[in-house]
C-alpha cells in the first residue's frame, strides 16, 4: 500500500447483513476483478463479527472489536478510506441506501482518497 502510494478502502461488513452482500456483489467484487482500480485503491473487507486478530497499521495485533471502535463503525456496511498510517482521508460511506447513486458516491470518495495520498507527496 505504501510502496504503491495507494489508499485503502476498508469495507466493514457482517455475515448477517444483506446490504453488505449486495454491496460486495454489485460493487466491490466487480471493482476488484476488473483491474480498473488496481492503480487507484486497495480494496479489503473486514468482518465485524470475526474473532481473529489482525495486524494493525503500526504492526500490533488487535481484535475486530477494537478495530470497529477505532473507526466508530456502528452499522454495516461502512466503507472507510485510509492512508498507510491508518488515518481517514475521505468521508466514510455509511450503509447501502440509494443503490442508484452509490456508484457516484463511491467514485467520489475514491477520487478524494487518491488525491489525499498524492498531495501528501508534493
Amino acid at each position: 500500500m505504501q510502496a504503491k502510494k495507494l489508499p485503502l478502502l476498508l469495507a466493514f461488513r457482517a455475515d448477517y447483513c444483506g446490504f453488505c452482500k449486495r454491496l460486495e456483489t454489485e460493487y466491490l467484487e466487480p471493482m476488484a476483478k476488473s483491474g480498473d482500480y488496481d492503480s487507484r485503491i486497495l480494496i479489503r473487507t473486514f468482518s465485524i463479527g470475526d474473532n481473529r486478530t489482525v495486524t494493525d497499521f503500526n504492526g500490533a495485533k488487535i481484535d475486530a472489536e477494537k478495530m470497529t471502535r477505532r473507526y466508530k463503525v456502528s452499522l454495516t456496511p461502512t466503507l472507510i478510506f485510509l492512508n498507510a498510517d491508518g488515518k481517514e482521508i475521505a468521508e466514510p460511506l455509511l450503509g447501502y441506501n440509494s443503490p442508484d447513486f452509490y456508484g457516484a458516491y463511491l467514485e467520489n470518495a475514491i477520487d478524494t482518497a487518491h488525491k489525499a495520498i498524492n498531495e501528501k507527496d508534493r
